[in-house]
């Protein structure tokens, strides 16, 4: 039988009782972030939680506001709008020994801690940061990092994991991977916006009719091997030389014309428009680069949508799909645009609406968060595997793994066979695992 500890940690230094708005981005998706790392059997011990413990204190320490708490304000004209507030809530770190090994599986790969309302594994006051260590009976330590996403998106959660693993294995000499600030507001990095910001209706509702609701929803991961991925980067390479497409608008084009046949091809009309949305990591898109932009904890994820008639999604080549999503993304995210993305409460709001929708495709490219495994190393080593949780339906989110890019698609259960018989994903990709 499994047994469990909670322990709330807090900063050593009393609370500030300062205050934050926050911003459009951080209002985007109001769910937790549930990111999970895997570690070979090199963190036993009968200190390793007291030293886990003392770490992410420190990190508290130089971030306050993860220890936080979000609260409702009203101001002087009526507005609603949420606040940042120091008030040293603190975060929870639990820690689970399970008497089996470790495999990967189903269960194993649900390590967070469970957020949803009344199911709750932590305190009664939930907290925004919380932390679940899993020790299996091998001696697998498995992380699972539950953030909530007006904290901070999965880029900053990055950052994050890597300023505690740096602290955790006393690395004194590597500068701070994170910044110490309640600047929060991301706008800092962007030019002023317009006074003409973004349409509310800017996500555009899909005109597709929405399939069945489904039985069930599983994860299907398919590889992109370095081999095929160079392979593929000459198929959609544009005929312009002005033109340029990355390796992740290729695999982008592949998953998304994948994922719409699996789960809408019988219900598209001719000619009707199908569109995918796409976030991005609007860091690199202020047009003035800053250390502190990269470094930033919060939200700059920031939503684009591509448009294509289901005959050209369908039945045109890859290179025009990837093409399309490169120049959405030129087009869209410009430095005056995501300023007024920021100023915009509406886009966030129609963006997440749209995001969950069964009717719309989505998909996170994260090739460029993970690559520096070595940096997630605590002390015991890097990880061997990664997982992120709780993918809306319809998604597909890229990552690196050691042998290429992993697709993970979120799909009905039902439809998900068919991903098993498209030879154009097989051509490029080959099947790993499902969960």
């Amino acid at each position: 039988m499994a047994s469990q500890t909670i322990v709330r940690v807090k900063p050593t230094t009393p609370p500030s009782g300062s205050r934050v708005s926050l911003t459009t981005l951080d209002s985007l998706l109001t769910i937790f972030i549930p990111f999970n790392l895997y570690f070979k059997p090199s963190y036993s011990g009968p200190t390793q939680l007291q030293t886990f413990v003392a770490s992410l204190r420190d990190v508290l320490d130089r971030l306050p506001f993860l220890a936080g708490s979000v609260y409702d304000v009203e101001d002087a004209q009526g507005v609603n709008f949420k606040e940042l507030v120091d008030d040293g809530r603190g975060a929870d770190l639990i820690w689970v020994d399970l008497p089996i090994p470790f495999v990967i599986s189903p269960d194993s790969h649900h390590v967070s801690p469970r957020t949803h309302q009344g199911d709750q594994e932590c305190s009664d006051d939930q907290p925004l940061l919380m932390v679940k260590f899993t020790r299996f009976a091998c001696d697998t330590l498995a992380m699972g990092i539950s953030i909530s996403h007006v904290l901070a998106d999965f880029a900053s959660t990055v950052n994050l994991i890597k300023e505690w693993a740096r602290v955790c294995r006393g690395d004194s000499k590597s500068d701070p991977l994170v910044i110490s600030s309640w600047d929060r507001h991301p706008g800092t990095f962007f030019p002023p916006p317009t006074t003409n910001t973004l349409p509310d209706d800017s996500c555009p509702t899909s005109v597709v009719t929405s399939p069945p609701h489904p039985r069930s929803v599983m994860t299907s991961c398919f590889l992109f091997t370095w081999e095929s991925l160079r392979e593929l980067k000459k198929v959609c390479t544009p005929t312009d030389p002005e033109d340029w497409v990355s390796t992740g608008d290729c695999v982008g084009a592949v998953v998304w014309r994948a994922i719409t046949i699996a789960r809408n091809k019988a219900v598209l009309k001719p000619g009707c428009d199908v569109h995918l949305n796409i976030v991005a990591d609007a860091r690199s898109r202020s047009g003035q680069i800053q250390p502190d932009a990269l470094k930033y904890i919060g939200n700059f994820l920031t939503p684009f949508t591509v448009t294509l008639s289901s005959s050209c999604l369908l039945e045109g080549s890859l290179a025009s799909v990837a093409l399309a999503c490169r120049r959405a993304l030129n087009e869209q995210l410009t430095p005056i645009n995501c300023a007024n993305i920021l100023a915009s409460p509406n886009k966030a709001e129609t963006f997440a609406r749209d995001l969950y929708s069964p009717t719309e495709s989505w998909i996170s490219n994260l090739t460029k968060l993970l690559p520096v495994v070595d940096a997630l190393d605590f002390g015991g080593g890097a990880p061997f595997w990664a997982s992120v949780e709780q993918m809306p339906i319809g998604g597909v989110m890229i990552g690196p793994e050691e042998d290429g890019y992993l697709a993970s698609f979120m799909i009905e259960t039902e439809w998900e066979n068919k991903l098993h018989t498209m030879d154009e994903l097989l051509t490029y990709a080959k099947p790993v695992r499902s969960l």
